[in-house]
């Protein structure tokens, strides 16, 4: 699990990376290059992005035995297939955050489906009691792609 997670953030890592790309020194005067020949295409266009396959279409927090040492928190939501799309595997990354949006942790869960036109979905928060009490809010990620 903890090896998945590894390559998991490696990957999103990468991703952030090269979606937010960096600037160029301010000093260079380097123009880029430009062509009249059409690039070719990076992508195959029929086919959706990893995180476009599927959709989350309804997510809550889920806090139970509140203000006691077994206080617990989850996410709770409903994952499904864009129209059009096969889809085998399911991977929602839900990170916890407290009130003041400091990361507290990561968790994953996955699943394998059957042409299931829905998944229904809990991303339980590690941590009992005052721990789970400083989540404050969430953030979800999908995964289609082993």
């Amino acid at each position: 699990m903890r090896r998945r997670e590894l390559l998991v953030s490696t990957g999103l890592a990468c991703t952030l990376v090269g979606c937010v790309g960096g600037k160029e020194d301010p000093g260079s005067s380097e123009e880029p290059e430009e062509s009249d020949e059409p690039s070719a295409p990076t992508e195959e266009p029929d086919r959706p992005e990893e995180g476009e396959r599927v959709e989350i279409v309804e997510s809550g927090l889920v806090r139970r035995d509140v203000g006691t040492d077994e206080e617990t928190v989850s996410v709770r939501g409903v994952v499904v297939p864009r129209e059009g799309v096969e889809v085998s595997y399911v991977e929602v990354r839900a990170s916890f955050y407290d009130t003041e949006g400091g990361l507290l942790d990561t968790t994953i869960e996955q699943v394998e489906i059957d042409e299931s036109e829905r998944w229904e979905f809990e991303v339980t928060y590690p941590q009992v009691g005052e721990r789970a009490a400083e989540v404050g809010t969430y953030e979800l990620e999908v995964g289609t792609e082993l």
